[in-house]
């Protein structure tokens, strides 16, 4: 079956399905500090770059930690809004949005 043969509320389980797959798979992702760095900027320079510790401060705040995710990295206040929207934009424009190309011969 194709995409474009969904109708509208198959589209919206679709999303739902997966969004709430995807939010227990992240919540039950542990964070870690200890471990290797995979920033190639610390790597090679030895010094922190702009967007460390992002990933550890998205999951402290997917488990309402806060005060830890503002000590791994203050600018997640201005990245998670803006990638939730840009995320949550997406499915709207896939859900409400997508229109049908009709083939023609």
């Amino acid at each position: 079956m194709k995409i474009n043969n969904l109708k509208k509320r198959d589209r919206i389980f679709i999303c739902l399905s997966i969004n709430i797959l995807l939010f227990i798979l992240l919540y039950n992702l542990p964070i870690r500090d200890d471990g290797p760095t995979l920033c190639l900027h610390k790597l090679i320079t030895g010094k922190e770059c702009f967007n460390c510790g992002m990933t550890r401060a998205c999951l402290s705040v997917l488990h309402f930690k806060f005060e830890q995710a503002w000590n791994y990295n203050w600018r997640v206040v201005i990245v998670l809004p803006y990638a939730l929207i840009i995320y949550l934009y997406s499915w709207y424009k896939y859900v409400f949005k997508y229109k049908c190309k009709k083939l023609t011969k």
